[in-house]
């Protein structure tokens, strides 16, 4: 099971990696089109790049932490603290029809030992709750949990949610 479930975080990688190359070149070429002959049509349309563009190196990162997770902890979900950031994924059954006020505590007691525990490891303490350091991804995983990416910044003596309001509230 493990070589299989390494095997696939690898193909997801090269995946990331091989379609943010895709993104980029196409980025390149709107660029050049836009310098070329300047209209709205063409500002819209590398604004869309843009997007695109960020949406698939965080698709790559995600995925190059999903690696590293593996190699470290034998699955693929938990957290890495390294270089002032903690990153990771976290999966909670969250079922249908549960309220928001539930929902926030599942991943509460998913979350808080774990991300303390990390926030130890690199000498910092918590500057907020930990559902502020998640983002959920779209779908579900194989088990039909709800997978939630996790990422935090060193800053001072305090551990900082880096994922932005809009982020947070962004559905792919």
């Amino acid at each position: 099971m493990t070589a299989d479930e390494r095997a696939r975080l690898e193909a997801d990688l090269a995946h990331a990696e091989a379609d943010l190359e895709r993104v980029r070149a196409e980025n390149t070429t709107l660029g050049e089109d836009f310098r070329e002959g300047p209209t709205a049509a063409k500002r819209e349309g590398l604004r869309r790049a843009a997007e695109a563009l960020s949406a698939a190196r965080d698709h790559a990162l995600a995925a190059a932490a999903a690696l590293r997770i593996f190699e470290r902890t034998g699955s693929a979900y938990g957290l890495i603290a390294e270089n002032g950031t903690i990153t990771g994924a976290i999966a909670v059954n969250v079922p249908p029809g549960t309220t928001k006020e539930a929902r926030e505590q599942a991943i509460e007691d998913e979350l808080t030992r774990s991300l303390g525990e990390a926030a130890e490891t690199i000498g910092v303490v918590l500057a907020a709750t930990p559902t502020r350091f998640t983002r959920e991804r779209p779908g579900r995983d194989a088990e039909g949990r709800t997978v939630l990416d996790v990422s935090g910044r060193v800053e001072g003596d305090r551990l900082v949610p880096a994922v932005s309001k809009t982020a947070k509230h962004r559905r792919n």
